[in-house]
């Protein structure tokens, strides 16, 4: 059985709402998870929400169907039908002042007018389908989902336990801001729910604004919390952030109309709440300096989030009895509060979902679709499994030595014998080094196939990747990977079974071990760390080895192959442009080392000698 999830595309929607982002596609043949990837990766749109017929195009290929006709079943990721719901009205308002609870009941009626008047519904979404791939699909082959089902999908059936306590964690989805269900054998089963506004994910998103980021650079504010004091702005998020009945957060009743008008209808540029403005001064520009103002409250927002969600999580584990705990949504890429999780000991087991953004979204749409739809084999235990996410493109050497050809003005091929070996000796020379191979990652994580390496045990690498090459915020940490062999000498990987193989949780690094890698270790004394399987990722396996080799380090800085703005590299010209445009030393694609021939563009100078391809 063939199943195809997808999220995103829906014509108008970005328009009226500008909501729609992380659109993708994922297959499901017969279970198992056979392709999924993002339509930015193709595009080169940065979080595009445009509808994923390349992604589809993808998936449909690498299983070698020949067109949509040979699916049993299309599953979308978001009804329509289930926005502006009236529990948002009916849970909130009554908590409300006067005001705030017009503000709320305007904004969600007024809301549901303009998606009824604009026929923004699930037979548009079914129609717009057909628009863009030229099938229709036989009644009772295309079905819509609620957003966290999916979410909640997306983790569970890629996860390695039996039953479990699943929780979908964002800003909003369709009406709700989280859900929690209990997964088994039958399929999952909803256990709780809260409606938008009342949202953590919601919260985050209005500091980020605060602190002068964009929507979506929450993480931005995760990495920038370790430098802050929380206690500064911790009775401030004590009052607003509460918890209430059955463990679930209440966002304080002043917040929650404002916060509905804001993010659900104005985004970044209306005005915040005075009580907001007299306690935390006012917001910060993003041509402004960070001051250490905005560090202690980044902080303090961060505690509180986690504080919010533990609670919460709790109270959930009590009252279901489950041991295990799968995570997903937008704030579920919280790797500190996941990585906190984990080492509560709260959970016999946790398990986030590689692309717990709604790009996952269609991954899990697909899964669902097969599992509880066509009723496929039910979810069964799998020992020691671990998600797939090596599910994107990848490219022949044919083409690879194609775009190397076309660039041959610009850089110089060889290749070594030993290309591992090749590879760690230039990282450990203070070569960085581009690194493409095989498939395209699934999700936002370069876990080894589209990396950026570099030497950890440098301090001014960091420095150095931020400024020169990833040309982004100097205070932005990054990930190491390590060899899973060595990972528990280095990192103290508590709750996470030994393993933390898609960098979504940060860990301890043993303090022992953290002058050896300063590059990759925050100013904390934490890592979000990445363990590297020879059986997942043999030739990164390999570096890494090689590295260790040479050094007595099992560890090597990765980050993404992208820049600051730009999705992560596809295509062999993606990285061949990327390489040519940043400092990067060295691109190593598919079994060649390419160099520069010349200095293509003028970067920020760096701390270290900055040579090029010695040519002749």
């Amino acid at each position: 059985m063939k199943v195809l999830g997808y999220n995103g595309g829906l014509d108008g929607y970005v328009a009226r709402f500008g909501s729609s982002h992380d659109s993708a596609a994922a297959l499901v043949i017969d279970g198992e998870l056979v392709a999924a990837a993002e339509e930015e990766r193709f595009n080169r749109d940065k979080h595009s929400g445009a509808f994923p017929i390349r992604a589809m195009e993808h998936c449909l290929k690498e299983a070698g169907l020949r067109g949509f006709e040979e699916l049993d079943l299309v599953c979308y990721y978001h009804s329509h039908d289930r926005m502006w719901q009236p529990g948002m009205i009916r849970e909130n308002a009554p908590r409300m002042s006067p005001l705030g609870r017009a503000l709320l009941t305007g904004a969600v009626s007024g809301l549901r007018a303009v998606h009824r008047a604009s026929k923004l519904d699930d037979a548009r979404t079914a129609r717009t389908f057909v628009e863009r791939t030229g099938w229709a699909p036989p009644p009772g082959k295309y079905r819509v989902l609620w957003h966290h089902l999916a979410h909640a999908a997306s983790a569970f059936y890629e996860s390695p336990f039996e039953r479990a306590v699943c929780v979908a964690l964002d800003a909003q989805g369709e009406s709700h801001s989280s859900t929690a269900f209990v997964g088994d054998a039958r399929g999952l089963h909803l256990v709780d729910e809260t409606y938008a506004p009342n949202s953590v994910g919601y919260l985050y998103q209005s500091i980020t604004y605060f602190l002068g980021f964009e929507t979506g650079d929450e993480y931005k504010v995760m990495g920038l919390a370790p430098y802050g004091d929380p206690a500064r702005y911790r009775r401030f998020f004590e009052r607003v952030v509460r918890t209430g009945a059955g463990g679930r957060f209440v966002i304080d009743p002043e917040w929650l109309g404002w916060l509905v008008v804001r993010d659900g209808l104005m985004r970044a540029g209306s005005g915040y709440p005075s009580s907001m403005l007299r306690e935390l001064g006012m917001p910060r520009r993003d041509d402004e300096p960070i001051e250490q103002r905005h560090m202690d409250l980044a902080a303090a927002l961060q505690e509180a989030l986690e504080r919010a969600v533990m609670r919460w999580l709790a109270t959930l584990r009590d009252r279901t009895g489950e041991k295990h705990l799968c995570l997903a949504g937008g704030v579920a890429l919280n790797c500190t509060m996941n990585g906190k999780i984990a080492r509560s000991g709260m959970f016999d087991g946790v398990h986030v979902a590689p692309a717990s953004h709604d790009a996952g979204t269609a991954a899990g749409a697909a899964l669902y679709g097969y599992h509880a739809i066509l009723g496929g084999a039910p979810k069964m235990p799998v020992s020691e499994r671990r998600a797939k996410v090596y599910l994107g493109p990848s490219y022949t050497t044919m083409e690879a030595r194609s775009a190397v050809r076309e660039m041959r003005h610009a850089v110089r091929a060889s290749r070594p014998g030993d290309l591992a070996r090749a590879i760690a000796e230039a990282v450990a020379d203070g070569k960085v080094v581009g690194f493409y191979q095989g498939r395209m990652e699934w999700g936002p994580r370069a876990l080894g196939n589209r990396s950026i390496l570099a030497d950890p045990r440098r301090a001014d690498m960091k420095d150095i990747v931020n400024h020169a090459v990833k040309l982004r915020e100097g205070f932005r940490p990054f990930a190491p990977a390590v060899l899973i062999e060595e990972a528990n000498d280095w990192f103290d990987l508590t709750g996470l079974g030994g393993e933390s193989p898609y960098m979504l949780f940060t860990v301890p690094v043993h303090e022992h071990r953290r002058d050896r890698i300063p590059a990759v270790t925050h100013v904390d004394g934490s890592a979000r760390v990445q363990t590297v399987r020879r059986e997942d990722n043999p030739r990164f396996h390999e570096i890494l080895r090689a590295f260790f080799d040479i050094t007595g380090v099992p560890v090597i800085m990765n980050t993404s192959f992208n820049v600051k703005g730009e999705p992560i590299v596809n295509t062999p010209m993606d990285a061949i442009r990327c390489f040519l445009g940043t400092q990067i030393d060295l691109l190593v694609l598919d079994d060649l080392i390419l160099d520069k021939r010349a200095v293509v563009v003028d970067r920020p100078s760096r701390t270290r000698d900055q040579s090029v391809a010695q040519t002749a």
